[in-house]
């Protein structure tokens, strides 16, 4: 993020209070709890936002070379995206073309000649083009029809990758971002380098996982013995057409606003700058590397979330990769420990029918932003 946006935003801390929050909304929202129940609701939400539209699959360093590849779950349907010897993007469903048997799993880092299916062993290039179905012997002379794997529409830029699930049109990723793109240039995150990713499941709605990082309003109670100490209990927020922006900030943040010029402000230093990429993806910086979260629905409750840690350089000694494993495990205990536990007992109890609805107040103008364009969204 350019310095004169740092300071822009600094301004709105002038005065602020690090105990008490500033950054109230126009208004409170009050949403069903079926809006994290209804299975109805969830067909929608699988169908418009999720299907509907192109969905963030990670970033540039995940397949930076020839032959790398990511897998995603795009609202159920597999896909793999695939670097091109000419460093292009191939998208392609993830499932063979003779009985459907998942053809990559996990990620690559590189150096994938061909795809080759782990059920009868047909084969593909990197591109999708059948090359070979071995021991058929003519068997399927008389299928008429190509048996090339299936492409979706990819687009990448900025060092993000995205990909449209269910469609071959070309998109473009500045729509997708909706402005965001503007401050999400200035962190060069084509030049991260992906050190690690961990998964796990979890018994909430997807939208729950959103919910766990558009407020601050909770660290003093749920974090009160791990983060709150330090931490700001507000967020700075803004918004690119349905996608947040939030940004946390340490306490320590306003003492340059009173001791130094305001052209020596500095923002980044001192926080944890979330953008997310609605539905499925949260892109936070940190001081010294990236994080990467991708929320996968299952159902109406229960879905998979995955983490990954991209650094601005490789680790080349233990020291270094130490050093980037214990900031996942410092990340991933505060969140696995304390946040998501409890949105799983949130769920069980919208899951009850005891409480119509949750309400979100003018104190969490991110999470309001986020839901009302979500219920917009598919007609909520």
């Amino acid at each position: 993020m350019r310095v004169s946006r740092q300071i822009e935003l600094l301004d709105r801390l002038v005065g602020a209070d690090t105990e008490l929050p500033w950054g109230f909304g126009p208004q409170s929202m009050r949403n069903p709890a079926a809006a994290y129940t209804d299975a109805d609701r969830f067909t929608r939400e699988r169908e418009i936002l999720f299907r509907g539209r192109p969905q963030f699959v990670g970033l540039t360093g995940e397949c930076a070379e020839p032959g790398g590849y990511i897998t995603a779950d795009l609202g159920g349907i597999p896909i793999a995206v695939v670097r091109q010897p000419d460093g292009s993007l191939r998208a392609l469903v993830n499932a063979c073309r003779h009985r459907g048997a998942p053809l990559l799993g996990g990620n690559g880092k590189g150096g994938m000649r061909r795809i080759v299916c782990p059920y009868h062993g047909w084969t593909y290039d990197n591109d999708g083009r059948l090359l070979n179905r071995p021991g058929s012997a003519g068997g399927f002379d008389d299928v008429a029809a190509s048996c090339d794997l299936h492409r979706r529409a990819v687009a990448e830029k900025y060092g993000m990758i995205f990909v449209h699930p269910t469609s071959e049109a070309p998109f473009e990723v500045d729509t997708v971002l909706c402005g965001a793109e503007d401050e999400l240039a200035d962190y060069g995150l084509a030049d991260y380098v992906h050190v690690e990713t961990r998964v796990n499941s979890w018994k909430m709605n997807w939208k729950l996982f959103l919910d766990t990082f558009t407020e601050a309003y909770h660290i003093r109670w749920l974090h009160r013995t791990s983060i709150a100490p330090y931490f700001m209990c507000d967020l700075i927020f803004d918004a690119y057409g349905p996608h947040p922006r939030t940004i946390g900030l340490r306490k320590d943040v306003v003492e340059q606003l009173k001791t130094k010029p305001r052209e020596e402000w500095r923002l980044l230093p001192f926080s944890t700058t979330q953008y997310f990429l609605v539905p499925n993806g949260l892109l936070v910086y940190q001081l010294d590397h990236i994080e990467v979260w991708k929320v996968t629905p299952h159902d109406a409750g229960s879905c998979t979330v995955s983490t990954s840690l991209f650094a601005p350089e490789p680790p080349t000694d233990d020291k270094t990769r130490a050093h980037w494993k214990r900031n996942l495990d410092i990340l991933l205990d505060v969140t696995g420990r304390e946040d998501f536990p409890l949105q799983e007992r949130v769920q069980a109890n919208l899951a009850s029918g005891a409480l119509p609805e949750v309400v979100y107040g003018r104190i969490e103008p991110a999470l309001v932003h986020l839901h009302a364009a979500i219920n917009r969204e598919i007609g909520a």
